[in-house]
């Protein structure tokens, strides 16, 4: 059992604390057509369970008047990132009674964001931006050794355009040399 656990523990991917009541962005990578891109849903968190790498969570919002409910997995590898904009007080854990209702009946009560969710933001932003470098210089070191290999492979042209130019005197060489004795026989 504890196997399991470790091996679970591997998964885990680095999230903030969601809980019921915030108002969290979901940005997941989404493959269409050959093509990716983020897609991004804003809602509300109406619940949460499970835990480990089993833990799922709930958004609802609404959409052209329709409420749009989406269970995401915590630590699904296609969520790029989560961004806990507000909390809000709440006193349940499970927030179904939003689906009956609209309008500013269904507004929950801020409570503003909360410092640890802060800091985690601060610290993921951190490590976007190493990221986002470390691309920067392993693509200049990749333009760099393109660079090296283009001006090898130019060298070799070089080279072997003058050693064919050599070839070509030598022969040159040969004809007027050929020429010369053609020349001097047809005189006598």
């Amino acid at each position: 059992m504890e196997l399991i656990k470790d091996l679970e523990k591997e998964q885990l991917k680095k999230r903030p604390k969601i809980k019921p009541g915030d108002i969290a962005s979901v940005y997941q990578e989404v493959e269409e057509a050959g093509k990716k891109r983020t897609q991004v849903f804003k809602g509300t968190v109406i619940k949460v369970r499970g835990e480990g790498s089993k833990k799922t969570f709930t958004l609802r919002r609404i959409s052209l008047g329709v409420g749009v409910e989406r269970i995401y997995p915590l630590h699904l590898p296609s969520i790029t990132k989560i961004k806990i904009s507000k909390s809000s007080k709440v006193k349940r854990a499970k927030l179904y009674y939003l689906r009956e209702k609209k309008g500013k009946a269904g507004r929950l009560k801020e409570k503003g964001v909360a410092e640890d969710v802060i800091k985690f933001l601060a610290e993921q932003e951190k490590e976007e931006e190493k990221a986002k470098e470390q691309k920067v210089e392993e693509s200049k070191v990749e333009s760099r050794k393109e660079a090296k290999e283009e001006k090898g492979e130019k060298e070799k042209v070089k080279d072997e355009g003058k050693k064919e130019d050599k070839k070509k005197e030598k022969a040159g060489q040969k004809t007027q040399a050929e020429q010369g004795t053609k020349d001097s026989q047809d005189k006598s």
